[in-house]
Parts: structure tokens; sequence; C-alpha cells
């Protein structure tokens, strides 16, 4: 939804549900971000910390009166088995995030501003609002300094998106810092401490992702040329509480992958299934909305071993930038090519080629050497491939004629090489 046309759709709800909201106001969604978008804003006090990025606050205006359960927009911190503050216990770095946000509520005296761009939000009955606290004569984003400091992953919020892009960015300074929760020994030393470990996900599959869970997957890849990596108890997650667990005597052999798909299926020796009904991973919007998402690859222990969080926000500079050229014939036996035209070899694996709603994902280990050209069928057998003829396997044309673009493109959304024509523009 247009940031225009927020102001005047809050205006609305708030007059529709005025007894309910008479303490509400009108602020920025995030007080140290002033120029952002705008939200309802209430003052409260809490009560209590239920881990970190719940909490309980008395919050006048703000529901149907007493305490209210808050959940943070915008940030995940690690799950609590255990909430009661004398025997706090759970997920390694749950108990820290939750300390944190106590000796921020504490700082501030138990005073918080909350914010929401649509005052109804929720999460598991929870109300869905950004939390300020206040020292030093300001208010002070909670869910910025948790970010910041590692606590917490980004959860791209849907609707109440006010922080998303700001959010992104932070993750992924504080994943380049290694710092809190990407810290790759912060849990303890090993299991193989370490190891080398490649990993990315495809988020978008093929037209209506809800019609191809298994069009969404991650792979995972042991960069070590000599040993062996064991991935029994190690787990996956995106930024939601989703989990997949690899299945005891799970091992990737030097230089080997392993594939986790979304969907429903059958394990059969590097290829798993997530068994999840619904697609996982949120695709990326190019507006003000600023959605993504994030894979994360677990030991054991509690530390983050390899992620992947998109769009690439931070440090996106891709060194094929500029070295590689993509062609397409949309007419009669279409096909697109590509030419490396650097002095080293391409590792096709790290990018799609995209014509949406298409995409065609190359094989591991696929590598262009400089100077070749590569050519991509719409149509035809991926089983006649050969290594510099490829079939994406489509049962009719997908390249439009009139107008359309074909785009060379990471995984974490960052564009490589792009060839347009007709009405269309890259």
């Amino acid at each position: 939804m247009s940031r225009v046309l927020r102001p005047v759709l809050l205006l609305a709800v708030a007059a529709l549900v005025a007894p309910a909201h008479a303490a509400a106001a009108s602020g920025p969604c995030l007080p140290d971000y002033p120029n952002g978008s705008q939200c309802t804003v209430w003052n409260g006090k809490v009560r209590d910390v239920g881990d970190g990025d719940t909490l309980d606050a008395a919050i006048p205006g703000d529901g149907l009166g007493g305490l209210l359960r808050v959940r943070i927009i915008g940030i995940q911190a690690m799950e609590q088995t255990s909430y009661r503050a004398s025997q706090r216990a759970g997920d390694c770095h749950a108990v820290d995030a939750t300390t944190r946000l106590e000796q921020l509520v504490r700082r501030s005296k138990k005073r918080i501003r909350v914010a929401s761009l649509y005052p109804e939000s929720r999460s598991r009955g929870r109300r869905l609002r950004s939390v300020a606290v206040r020292y030093k004569g300001r208010w002070r984003d909670v869910g910025r300094i948790l970010i910041s400091e590692g606590h917490a992953l980004w959860w791209p919020g849907r609707n109440e998106d006010a922080g998303n892009v700001r959010y992104s960015v932070l993750t992924q300074r504080a994943a380049a810092a290694r710092k809190g929760l990407f810290s790759p020994n912060y849990c303890g030393i090993g299991p193989n401490e370490g190891h080398p470990i490649k990993l990315w996900v495809n988020w978008d599959a093929d037209g209506a992702d809800s019609e191809d869970v298994n069009g969404e997957w991650v792979r995972v890849r042991n960069l070590d040329p000599v040993n062996p990596l064991p991935l029994t108890g190690w787990y996956l997650r995106d930024s939601g509480l989703r989990r997949f667990t690899f299945p005891p005597g799970t091992v990737l052999a030097p230089g080997a992958y392993a594939t986790v798909y979304a969907g429903q299926g059958a394990n059969f020796g590097s290829e798993f299934f997530w068994g999840q009904p619904k697609p996982v991973f949120e695709n990326t919007t190019r507006d003000d909305r600023g959605m993504g998402d994030g894979a994360y690859l677990f030991d054991p222990q509690g530390d983050i071993r390899a992620s992947m969080i998109y769009p690439c926000r931070v440090g996106c500079a891709d060194p094929a930038a500029g070295q590689v050229a993509v062609s397409a014939q949309p007419r009669r036996n279409e096909f697109v090519e590509i030419r490396n035209n650097s002095a080293g070899p391409l590792a096709l694996e790290n990018y799609l080629l995209k014509s949406p709603p298409y995409s065609y994902a190359f094989a591991p280990g696929t590598v262009l050497n400089p100077g070749e050209t590569m050519r991509v069928y719409t149509q035809g057998d991926p089983a006649e491939d050969t290594p510099l003829a490829r079939h994406w396997g489509m049962t009719g044309e997908i390249l439009d004629n009139g107008g359309d673009s074909a785009t060379l493109v990471s995984y974490t959304d960052v564009t490589l090489a792009c060839t347009a024509w007709g009405s269309r523009s890259c």
C-alpha cells in the first residue's frame, strides 16, 4: 500500500475505533527515524518481559484495558522453553535477548512508546507494535538496538513494514561483524569448528509460490575439499519459527551438496523435504515495503554456521558485474545466452536466470570458463544438457516476442546482467 494512502487509512481507522483508542496519537513509527512512516502511537508502562521479543504492558487506550501482550515488530529472538524469571532457559541466545530487553526497559523506568501502522495488527493473539524506550531525554527504538547487537533475527513484517528496510540493513551489518547470533562459536566450540560451509536459498518458486512449495529450497555445500561434514542434529530455519532438522546419519562428503525442499516428499540421498504445507520464505518486493527474509543453518549447540539474508543491502558488489553479457532469442526455438567476458571462471550455481515469473537454477558445480558462451533453451529435456547447452524444461514458449526481459541475478537479488526487448526494459 502506498505510504501516501496510509495516513488517510489511519485516520479512518482512528475514527471507527475512537472509544477504544482514545489515548492514541500520531507520530513516527520509529522515533529515531522521524522521516519514515507515520503510525498510531501510545505510551504505556511495562509490567513484565516475557522473552526477547514479547512483553506485557499497561497501555491506556490500546485495546480493551488491563494488560496488553505486545509482540515487537520486525525482530525474532531465539525461543525460550522456561519463562519464569529465576528459571529462564531455552535456545542459546534466548535468555541473553530477554535480559537485554529487560535492561532497556529498566533504563526507561518501564516507560515505553508503542506504535503500529494498523492498530489491530496481531501475531498469535499478541498486538504487533514497534516498541521504544526512553533515556537521556529521547525515545530509542528497541528493535533497532536488539538487531544491531545481534540479539535477534530480522522478522519481515507483511503489513507492519515500517522497519523492514532498516532492520534488514542492521541485520546484515550484524552478520558481517559476527555479532551475537552471528558469532560462529558463541554457544561453544564445535562441532567441526571452522569448517567452511556455503548456504543459499531459492526463495521464489515459478509462478505462484503456494502452488509450488517445493520450488523453494535451501542448498548447503561442504566447501572443505578433504574433510566430510556430519550434519546430524543441525537445523535450518527462516526468520519465523519453522525448523528442519537433518536426520541421523546425514554427512556431506568433501565438496558435496545437500538440498532441502520446503514442501512434501520422501528424503533420498542428499535431497531432503521440510514437509511444510505452505511456502516458507518471503519474496522480495522492489518497493517501500522492503520485504525479504533469510535462511540460517544452526549447529546443535545453537550457533549459526552459515546464512543468507536477502535482498542484499550491505556489501552487495559482485566481482563479476560488468564481466558477463546476457542476450536472448525470443522467436522460434527460443533461448537465452550467457557469455563470460571476464578473465576468470564464473560459478553459475551462485546465480539464477530469470524471465518473470519463471526462473532457471543452474545445477550445482556449473562453471562458465573465460570466453565461453552458454545457451539455455527454454524448452527441451534437461537430461540432454551438455556443458554449454542447457534446457529450462518448459513445455511451451515463455519469452514474449512483443516485450520481455532475461536477467542473471544472484540469490540475494543482485542483478549481474540483463537484456530486454520490445516494450520491456531492464
